[in-house]
């Protein structure tokens, strides 16, 4: 089955032609996610009755279709219903995050069949980190109990600066002298696809989420740091580079605080994990009381230490998150004047406050967008868990054989 897609379409004879219809059967009946029948096929396909028939014959000889029931008609003989038949396309994903890589693999339905995280991982813009990247990776696949074969490729998303048409990283793994989706590529024998973390996420929530029916959205990815992903016209936007959604260095946040991208006021510095370890020790340093456990070394506070107290009922955790969700709210409401999504996500770590994030966004939200735009616009949570950049990552490589819909 993976031979199919990687055969080679450049010289037109009529045996291409005929592998070229065949591989469009088996994309549109995975795109579907049913069975379809032949004269639905022909009309797809823009092929005669002959030619639809033929097709569908030689695939289900070769065991690629099988009939799986009968399409009800008003009168006349009811057609037979094709799927696929034990065919199963697969794709390594791959998610490196500041302090975190996960690994897994995930069918064309971005059903997750293997998945391991390495949480002792610090991102770092060295060869050395790329060497335990991939021994991570490899160790992954070995460990899978999946056929390499039937990996279609790899789908990458990443932290930082990433233009996904050259496959370039432009804040980590920077040091090549070829984009790094190519490196990748050569060492792994399989094509890769990368994008960003954020817009992982935000592909994810496209197909499997909670913006599956929105034209318009805007996703939240708020874990350590502050992302988004723009959903216009239903398509994920990458801009020109790729660099779109840079909502965490908008100048909306503290203009004393200096950001890593060296810009003062950046948002980022104001909403997101970092932050509020920072926003936590100061407080506890002036003399504030917390349920969460200070370690000998402070620095060593966890964000998600500081979420889960504020879930228990710890009065300064909970200040701080709702002090951070006004500052995103104040921050989403000039987004929401500019774009008028119907539907903002709210994703990432963060996600499982709910009530007690949603209202401070609210708040802010209120204090800064237009009323119509505002009225016409929900917030909700994503519920896609710690796996939605991963299954979005592996998506890369399904939307480009053309196995599910973008």
């Amino acid at each position: 089955m993976k031979a199919i897609f990687n055969s080679n379409f450049a010289e037109i004879t009529n045996e291409s032609r005929l592998m070229q219809q065949k591989l469009r059967i088996i994309q549109v009946i995975s795109q579907n996610g049913h069975g379809i029948t032949v004269p639905d096929i022909c009309k797809e396909l823009k092929i005669s009755a002959p030619t639809g028939i033929k097709l569908v014959n030689e695939l289900q000889e070769e065991g690629f279709l099988t009939i799986v029931g009968k399409k009800e008609t008003l009168n006349g003989r009811k057609p037979a219903i094709y799927a696929l038949k034990n065919v199963n396309f697969y794709a390594l994903s791959v998610e490196i995050l500041l302090k975190r890589i996960s690994v897994g693999i995930v069918d064309s339905r971005l059903n997750t069949v293997y998945y391991r995280q390495k949480t002792d991982f610090v991102l770092e813009n060295t060869p050395e980190c790329l060497d335990k990247v991939e021994a991570f990776i490899i160790e992954c696949l070995e460990n899978s109990g999946v056929n390499y074969d039937t990996i279609l490729g790899m789908g990458l998303g990443i932290t930082g600066r990433i233009n996904s048409t050259t496959g370039e990283s432009h804040t980590f793994f920077n040091f090549m002298d070829r984009p790094l989706a190519n490196f990748l590529s050569q060492e792994f024998e399989m094509p890769v696809f990368i994008n960003n973390d954020t817009r992982c996420f935000g592909q994810a929530e496209k197909i499997i989420g909670k913006a599956r029916e929105a034209n318009h959205a805007i996703v939240i990815n708020l874990s350590r740091g502050l992302g988004t992903s723009l959903i216009i016209d239903n398509k994920i936007v990458n801009g020109g580079m790729g660099f779109a959604g840079e909502m965490g260095h908008m100048q909306f946040g503290n203009k004393e605080k200096m950001c890593l991208c060296g810009k003062k006021g950046c948002l980022g510095n104001d909403v997101g994990g970092f932050a509020l370890e920072e926003n936590f020790l100061e407080r506890v340093a002036a003399g504030e009381k917390t349920i969460v456990d200070i370690p000998d070394n402070a620095s060593a506070v966890r964000y998600d230490d500081i979420l889960l107290a504020a879930l228990e009922g710890d009065a300064l955790s909970i200040k701080l998150v709702q002090e951070m969700g006004f500052k995103l709210g104040h921050a989403l409401g000039n987004i929401l004047n500019l774009l008028n999504p119907e539907l903002i996500i709210i994703g990432g770590k963060f996600a499982k406050l709910k009530e007690l994030l949603l209202d401070p966004v609210k708040t802010g939200i209120t204090s800064s967008a237009l009323v119509n735009p505002l009225k016409n616009c929900s917030i909700e949570f994503s519920e896609l868990g710690d796996l939605g950049g991963l299954k979005g990552a592996g998506a890369l490589v399904f939307e480009h054989f053309e196995l599910i819909k973008n």
